[in-house]
């Protein structure tokens, strides 16, 4: 990966292997971030106060699941990372019911998110919305598939963090997970 800094608003990185573009935009005193308010957790999930959702991102870049665990722990999300599809289902079936979200990348190894779309059709339970996010599949035919599999949704991972706050935001008030202040 090559990061390419932003003046004054973050990095870009090109994975030019795996085709990802990921660009990182930073709030205000990023450099100031005391990481020590992140150590606490139970179980593996960071708990953030405020809100009570649980968020599981699956992704295979170690760089884009911190990245998007820091902004959703930094919005009161808690947040619970699986590095490939293989362990996003181990996790949804050891915990049926506990994430409200699911954010999946389409390309990762042993299992790919086509594959975990796949495999949910088959869990029993509360099975937690899905918004598809990578940086590669971007076709029309890519869209109609996933919705078809039961995403709820599709992002670029090049989305402003605003953007996708939004969107998870819709998601989760459309499947009763949402803030209804």
């Amino acid at each position: 990966m090559d990061p390419v800094k932003i003046p004054d608003q973050g990095f870009r990185v090109n994975c030019s292997g795996c085709g990802a573009k990921i660009t990182v935009f930073l709030p205000e005193g990023w450099r100031d971030f005391d990481k020590q308010d992140l150590s606490s957790g139970l179980d593996g999930i960071v708990k953030s106060p405020g809100k009570d959702k649980y968020i599981l991102i699956a992704d295979d870049t170690d760089f884009f699941r911190t990245m998007m665990s820091d902004l959703l722990i930094s919005k009161g999300y808690n947040v619970k990372v699986a590095a490939d599809g293989v362990d996003t289902i181990e996790m949804i079936m050891a915990a049926p019911g506990a994430f409200q979200l699911i954010l999946l990348d389409l390309q990762m190894p042993r299992m790919s998110g086509f594959e975990v779309l796949e495999n949910m059709r088959d869990l029993e339970g509360d099975i937690p919305p899905v918004l598809v996010m990578t940086g590669v599949h971007d076709s029309h035919e890519d869209l109609k598939l996933v919705r078809k599999m039961g995403a709820a949704g599709y992002l670029d991972k090049s989305l402003d963090p605003s953007v996708l706050l939004e969107r998870m935001e819709m998601v989760l008030n459309a499947h009763g997970g949402g803030d209804k202040e």
